[in-house]
């Protein structure tokens, strides 16, 4: 945050004195007659998708959508882009994040007849693609606290202005007062589908892992195995790893809206200075900030603030000397507009020198732990937070395959 004063603001007397906060209460309740709309469509649907997004959070709203959830037997998912946890990672509703771009959203819902999205600006696409998110026939209902959200990009079947948390307690009360024994029925065989799906999915993970385990430099699923197995179970993870996300959502759970936290719009940059804010609003918490190499030196100062103000942080710096991500990126551009090149990846690689994290942390008076080998990671990350002070571990990991 950037404030400006004007120097007389600063610097001379004034008899304004100040003044004591006031109390505003701006929380929005729900039409009902949008809500009984959205009952009616709900109840007629037979298999209902959620998008949660950040405001189910910042609301406190997470538990409610969680019974909501369970009661329409409705896969949860996260956008693409997300700076807070708005459902339990390890329910079996929560299916993971959208993709980046229409098609790729679309596939997702394909045997969704309903989406319900929930407090997000829905869909912040990182390459656009034409075509709709949703199949044609799909109904689409919106919960939003803001009316210039509602609607924005998608005409909706029902779309409601209110607090979320308001709006989906109102939605839960108005499904609990009818009775509907098939529906009830449907949705109990919709929440063991997912079930079994959600342990799918984990022996997945845990089969991609093991394939992966022995590869040097250490593989991505399996670092984030190994920093997991070492962190401690109450630590919040301030988060950064772009193209690590995937082995970080199918390696660590999150339970609470607490418990994760990251940056939005696409930028990098963030993660290091985001641990700080986190660590600074949650003394109490231990904090694990994991970011790439290339994203952490945009603000690789952080160190010295983490230093300065003694705050337990755990940076984990994974590198891969290059900015992956945005060799994905350039892959991609290559490939949907057919651009040849005969040089890959221009500046791109971070060689020539080779970065040393664990100097650049001790000249800001951060202890640090260089790690080459996968079979060290557990105990270097416990014993980072062992020591209650900030402490800076560099991991070599794997590069583009």
């Amino acid at each position: 945050v950037f404030v400006a004063l004007p120097i007389n603001v600063m610097e001379q007397e004034t008899a304004v004195p100040a003044g004591r906060p006031g109390q505003s209460f701006a929380a929005t309740r729900p039409d009902p007659a949008g809500i009984a709309a959205m009952t009616r469509l709900l109840l007629a649907s037979t298999n209902p998708a959620i998008v949660a997004g950040d405001d189910v959070a910042r609301a406190g709203a997470l538990g409610t959508l969680v019974t909501l959830a369970e009661k329409l037997g409705a896969a949860v998912w996260f956008e693409g882009l997300r700076g807070r946890n708005s459902f339990p990672t390890d329910h079996a509703s929560a299916r993971g994040t959208l993709a980046f771009d229409a098609p790729g959203v679309a596939k997702q819902f394909a045997d969704n007849d309903l989406v319900l999205m929930v407090g997000g600006p829905f869909f912040e696409e990182v390459w656009y693609a034409p075509g709709s998110p949703f199949a044609p026939g799909t109904k689409v209902l919106q919960i939003e606290a803001s009316p210039s959200r509602l609607a924005y990009n998608f005409v909706l079947d029902a779309g409601v202005v209110a607090d979320v948390g308001a709006g989906l307690a109102a939605l839960d009360v108005a499904l609990a007062t009818v009775a509907d024994r098939d529906f009830d029925a449907a949705a109990a065989k919709r929440n063991a589908a997912l079930q079994a799906l959600k342990a799918s999915d984990a022996a997945a993970q845990k089969a991609r892992v093991e394939k992966a385990w022995a590869r040097t430099p250490t593989s991505m699923a399996r670092a984030m195995a190994e920093i997991r197995a070492g962190t401690p179970k109450d630590a919040i993870v301030a988060d950064e790893t772009i193209t690590a996300n995937l082995d970080l959502f199918k390696t660590f759970t999150f339970a609470g809206t607490d418990d994760y936290y990251s940056g939005r719009g696409g930028g990098i940059g963030q993660g290091l200075a985001g641990a700080i804010g986190v660590a600074v609003a949650q003394p109490e918490r231990p904090v694990l900030c994991l970011s790439g190499d290339g994203s952490s030196m945009y603000s690789i100062q952080a160190l010295w603030t983490a230093a300065h103000h003694e705050l337990a942080i755990v940076f984990v710096i994974l590198a891969n000397r290059e900015y992956r991500v945005l060799k994905h990126n350039i892959d991609a551009y290559r490939a949907r507009f057919d651009v040849k090149s005969n040089k890959p990846y221009m500046h791109m690689d971070l060689g020539g020198p080779t970065m040393g994290f664990v100097d650049m942390a001790k000249g800001m008076g951060v202890a640090g732990t260089y790690v080459a080998q996968a079979d060290d990671i557990k105990a270097a990350v416990a014993a980072a937070f062992k020591t209650g002070k900030p402490h800076l571990i560099e991991i070599e990991i794997e590069g583009k395959r």
